[in-house]
């Protein structure tokens, strides 16, 4: 039998596909994140719950070889997280290589994903973007940390603790004043909150804020300006609008924000001759 990698609702219940509930209700046996995050959402789409084990962390290894016994002996394995897609921030990629390595399929039951989910709400340009997982908790590697993210080409999303958040966009703010940041909040969910502002204008806003920040929290960082040595690789013979162009696409902003980059340089240029 294949292993199903089934994505979970990552707030709404209803955002749950048809299918993912029938692969639910005919499972032999679900591999979960957190045993009782499952037996939850079992409880609440009334699914008699079957086999559950936990598969997290130091278990990853060991619970493999296991769940490996099962599938090759034909039974019907579903792979779920406590909320969104598995393997991607959350466990799952020891099981799922480990079933490419001996030939067992894979099957996608797509759905929720709380990456992509910010992304899209966003307003961000997302072509190219890098998920970057979860930040760091201390101040300085986090700081280190944005640094290297700094470098990236296009935008990058990551998930960051509420009561670090305020801390996390004022790092932003300070070391990448020229980017755009999306506060998604609480995706799905009753409270929800998404909100695009200048790194520096979002870090104010949140320092005034009255309420604390509460629930799960994607920061969605915008692409920074294509910087000179990236301008000068396209060519020389280029006109402006055509290098705006190439460098729009090479760096996933849009062609409006390439040529007004550009033309910033130029008269950076024109003022040191």
């Amino acid at each position: 039998m294949p292993l199903f990698v089934l994505a979970t609702p990552i707030g709404t219940l209803g955002d749950l596909s048809v299918r993912a509930r029938e692969l639910l209700a005919s499972a032999d046996l679900i591999a979960a994140e957190d045993t009782r995050v499952t037996r939850k959402l079992l409880s609440a789409l009334k699914i008699p719950a079957p086999r559950i084990v936990s598969y997290r962390g130091h278990e990853e290894a060991q619970r493999a070889e296991g769940l490996m016994g099962e599938l090759t002996g034909g039974a019907k394995v579903v792979l779920v997280s406590d909320a969104g897609t598995p393997a991607i921030s959350d466990p799952g990629v020891h099981l799922v290589r480990l079933c490419h390595a001996q030939g067992v399929p894979v099957l996608s039951a797509p759905g929720p994903s709380a990456m992509a989910t910010a992304l899209s709400v966003s307003g961000i340009q997302a072509i190219p973007a890098t998920f970057l997982g979860f930040s760091p908790r201390k101040p300085g590697p986090l700081r280190r940390w944005l640094r290297d993210a700094q470098a990236l080409p296009g935008a990058f999303v990551y998930f960051e603790a509420p009561s670090r958040t305020v801390e996390s966009v004022a790092a932003i703010a300070e070391l990448m004043p020229d980017r755009e940041v999306c506060l998604c909040r609480e995706l799905s969910k009753l409270h929800e909150e998404v909100r695009l502002a200048p790194a520096p204008a979002l870090a104010a806003a949140l320092r005034a804020r009255e309420t604390p920040i509460l629930g799960e929290v994607a920061l969605v960082v915008g692409p920074g300006e294509p910087p000179k040595a990236e301008a000068l690789s396209v060519g020389e013979d280029s006109s402006l609008s055509e290098i705006a162009a190439a460098l729009a696409q090479r760096w996933g902003v849009s062609r409006n924000e390439a040529y007004s980059a550009l033309l910033k340089l130029e008269r950076q240029q024109n003022a040191d001759q």
